[in-house]
């Protein structure tokens, strides 16, 4: 089967619309899977420790054009998080905080310890792949050390583990195509 995994969609609409539109068009049969952080709240961490019953127009941008986009499954993001605590909205939790599809564990990435130079410790997983988000780059690691992206090369992983960040919709318009029949791994970005 193959899955369109895609992350950091930060509520912008223009990028999303044309993540969605390349997926379409590059693979039309995949399955979309959302890896969190779908919405931009707009609190900071330190104003979120303190701020409860926001109304959600102050908290968060969300749009009707944007939400149209949303129609595929998703995990939660830090994002998602932090809405549902400053606004008290619960909406925002009904995401799980991870899935299993074949062969891959998703997380938005924001359970991954990161030191002072935004670099991951793994955690514990028991599928050969890990697919997450949160730092806004896209990378590959392989026995911890991060390998060089290309962009529309199928990667073949077998079933060796591997960690994938599929980059950031909101910035760079990125996102993976996985390929789990044929255990390969392809970095996109729409123009």
């Amino acid at each position: 089967m193959k899955y369109a995994i895609l992350s950091d969609l930060h509520s912008h609409y223009k990028n999303t619309k044309k993540v969605l539109t390349h997926i379409q068009k590059v693979a039309p049969n995949a399955e979309i899977i959302g890896l969190g952080d779908l919405f931009e709240c707009t609190i900071g961490k330190k104003k979120a420790k303190t701020i409860r019953n926001a109304k959600l127009k102050d908290a968060a941008i969300i749009d009707d054009k944007f939400m149209s986009l949303l129609t595929f499954p998703s995990i939660i993001g830090n994002q998602e998080e932090r809405i549902a605590l400053v606004t008290g909205d619960h909406r925002f939790l009904q995401y799980e905080n991870a899935l299993e599809i074949e062969h891959a564990t998703l997380i938005h990435g924001h359970q991954i310890e990161w030191d002072k130079t935004f670099n991951p410790t793994f955690p514990p997983i028991e599928t050969p792949l890990l697919f997450f988000g949160h730092s806004h780059e896209a990378a590959i690691y392989n026995n911890g050390k991060r390998q060089p992206v290309p962009y529309d090369i199928p990667l073949s992983v077998g079933y060796k583990r591997y960690q994938i960040n599929v980059g950031p919709v909101v910035e760079n318009k990125e996102w993976c195509l996985y390929d789990s029949h044929a255990m390969t791994v392809t970095f996109m970005q729409a123009q």
